[in-house]
Parts: C-alpha cells; sequence; structure tokens
C-alpha cells in the first residue's frame, strides 16, 4: 500500500501524489489532506526547491471549487504551501471539468489541469478528451505545452487543441 504524500522520480521529472480521500456523509464528495500530509508534502517541496526538478503534484479534488459537497476543504492551506514552495503542474480529477488554471507560486505561475468533461458526450454535445503533455528543458527554465486530444466524428482520436503552459 502506498503511504502518502508519495514522490517518484524520473529523470528530472518529480512526481508527487496526496491522498484527499476521506469518509464523507452520504450526497457528499469533499476532500482533505489533513496537517499530517500538509507538512510531509512541505518538507518534500523544500528538499526538490534546491534541484532543478520538474515537480507535478497529483490530488484528486481540484484546488478551487464552486461546490461545497465537492470541494477540497483545506485547499487554502494547500494553495498557500504551494504559493510559498511552488510546483511546475497541479493535475487533479473529481470535477470532470475540461480547464487549465494558473495559480501564483513563489517565482512564477504554475498551472492546474483539469480532468475531461465526460457529461452527455454519448449525444454528440461533448465528447471523452485527455490531456497529453509535452515537458522539456529549455536552458534553465522548463516547457510545458498542454495537447487536449479526443474523439473526432468518425470515432478516431485527433488533437483537438494546445495550450503551451510555459
Amino acid at each position: 500500500m502506498t503511504s502518502f504524500p508519495f514522490l517518484r522520480r524520473r529523470g528530472p521529472l518529480a512526481l508527487i501524489g496526496v491522498s484527499s480521500a476521506v469518509p464523507t456523509p452520504p450526497m457528499m464528495a469533499t476532500g482533505r489532506l489533513g496537517r499530517a500530509q500538509l507538512d510531509a508534502l512541505d518538507r518534500i517541496l523544500a528538499q526538490l526547491s534546491a534541484e532543478a526538478a520538474f515537480r507535478v503534484l497529483l490530488v484528486h479534488h481540484p484546488l478551487h471549487s464552486d461546490s461545497r459537497i465537492k470541494r477540497l476543504t483545506d485547499s487554502r492551506a494547500l494553495r498557500a504551501l504551494l504559493q510559498r514552495r511552488g510546483v511546475e503542474l497541479v493535475l487533479h480529477g473529481h470535477d470532470h471539468v475540461h480547464s487549465t488554471m494558473w495559480f501564483d507560486g513563489p517565482t512564477a505561475r504554475f498551472r492546474r489541469s483539469a480532468s475531461p468533461r465526460r457529461r452527455r458526450w454519448r449525444i454528440g454535445i461533448i465528447r471523452p478528451r485527455y490531456n497529453l503533455f509535452s515537458i522539456e528543458r529549455d536552458g534553465n527554465a522548463w516547457r510545458c505545452k498542454q495537447n487536449i486530444r479526443g474523439f473526432a466524428d468518425g470515432g478516431s482520436i485527433q488533437e483537438l487543441g494546445q495550450v503551451r503552459l510555459s
């Protein structure tokens, strides 16, 4: 069983996972990291700040939500930590809304990218999508591009758009 937060390295890529899963009352889907995970995440990010790593935070609940029943209840504390320590990219799911948002970090803005929307895709209004990220070093900086892919009319997968994140 994986303990949280976890850190996995793939060359200069640092994948940091936290768990926002907590028991909730019926009809609620909130999440929480808690003080122990936030403190451990703070130590991991402090350690990585001295390295030239591309830091990706993986969390199920979004950093910001307008929904009281689906939100991360300690998102304000997480955002404050990320503003202090920084990451290059946050990937999350839960709300199934395709979006890209920017938040302030210690020296630059970092990105949050959500899971693709899947609601009503069967009637052709919105079809399933996924994101493919290209990350590469450019001198002392990182370049990250988000390629949005999904189903075309004939059922094949095609590129639907690109967003340059850095």
